[in-house]
């Protein structure tokens, strides 16, 4: 991990590149609740957040402008945008992207299971089929999760079952899409493609990160990184 460390202070230091990348607006944190103030310069600099098994990095530029990046288990994230002094801690907001996507390719009447619905995951961005999920909601507030395998998942359904809302995932970047109306799904196949996009790139919107003896404080995963200041 030390030597993910040291990529991603190198990678933060030569972040240029990354002004070519581009993030989707996502659902907003808590802000710190305040009155926004001007920037001053003591504030801006390189920020540490790594600790076991996660390495992060938050670069605050004098301009106004900030680098992100974090590794975290199978995951790399990274972002750029503009961010603001606010009593109590900072605000960021992301620089525009495009955010991965899930397509319907179409669908088929009695080509799969009789007492099923079948669902074809035909296009996966390059990445291994067995991170995507299935989220399955049925019509009496019932649901199911399920994982993809060689590319597809077979849904029991029953008589009952007259109508599904289906969303697939990719749980472990936080994408999940639009959900789809799947009437009479007895013995339909679905026919889905992912497109990446800007994958890793994450979208903050007014997303506070609230400051505590110098230190500014961000939850990702479950965990709450420390971001320290790094001494010039």
């Amino acid at each position: 991990m030390a030597g993910r460390a040291a990529i991603l202070k190198s990678w933060v230091a030569a972040a240029p590149l990354l002004a070519l990348l581009h993030p989707a607006p996502v659902a907003a944190k808590q802000e710190p609740a305040a009155q926004e103030v001007a920037e001053p310069a003591s504030i801006a600099g390189t920020y540490d957040g790594s600790r076991t098994e996660m390495a992060a990095w938050l670069e605050l530029g004098e301009d106004g402008r900030y680098r992100y990046a974090l590794s975290y288990g199978a995951v790399d994230e990274y972002s750029t945008g503009t961010w603001t002094r606010q009593d109590g801690g900072i605000v960021l907001n992301s620089d525009p992207s495009t955010p991965p996507q899930f397509e319907l390719l179409g669908t088929e009447q009695g080509s799969g299971a009789p007492d099923a619905v079948t669902l074809h995951l035909e296009g996966n961005g390059n990445l291994p089929v067995s991170l995507f999920s299935a989220i399955v909601e049925r019509a009496d507030g019932t649901g199911t999760i399920a994982d993809f395998s060689d590319g597809a998942i077979q849904i029991p359904v029953s008589d009952s079952d007259q109508l599904l809302s289906i969303s697939l995932a990719l749980p472990i970047f936080e994408v999940r899409g639009e959900p789809i109306p799947v009437p009479q799904p007895s013995g339909k196949s679905l026919y889905f493609a992912f497109h990446a996009n800007d994958l890793g790139f994450k979208a903050f919107d007014h997303t506070g990160l609230f400051e505590s003896d110098g230190m500014f404080l961000l939850e990702r995963y479950g965990r709450e990184i420390t971001f320290r200041k790094v001494s010039e």
